[in-house]
C-alpha cells in the first residue's frame, strides 16, 4: 500500500512524464488548471477515476481481510 501512493520517488527519479503515476499527474494539472479553468474539471475527474479501482478492489476482497484478521488471535 506504501508504494501506491508513493509522490516523491517517481518526482525524482522519472523524467519523463509519459511514466508519472497518476498522483503526479493530477498534480501537473491541478498547477495548469489555474491558468485553464477546463483543466480543474479534468483534474477531479482524474481523481474520481484513479480512486474508482480501489473501491472495488476492497469491496471486493473485504470480507478476505476480516478473516485474516480473525484467525491469528494472541491465545492466553
Amino acid at each position: 500500500m506504501h508504494i501506491w501512493n508513493n509522490y516523491f520517488l517517481p518526482l525524482v527519479m522519472l523524467s519523463d512524464s509519459r511514466l508519472h503515476p497518476v498522483q503526479l499527474g493530477l498534480t501537473t494539472w491541478l498547477g495548469y488548471a489555474d491558468r485553464q479553468p477546463v483543466l480543474y474539471q479534468y483534474t477531479v475527474g482524474g481523481a474520481l477515476l484513479s480512486v474508482l479501482p480501489l473501491m472495488v478492489l476492497m469491496a471486493v476482497l473485504q470480507r478476505y481481510g476480516r478473516t485474516g484478521l480473525t484467525d491469528g488471535g494472541v491465545k492466553a
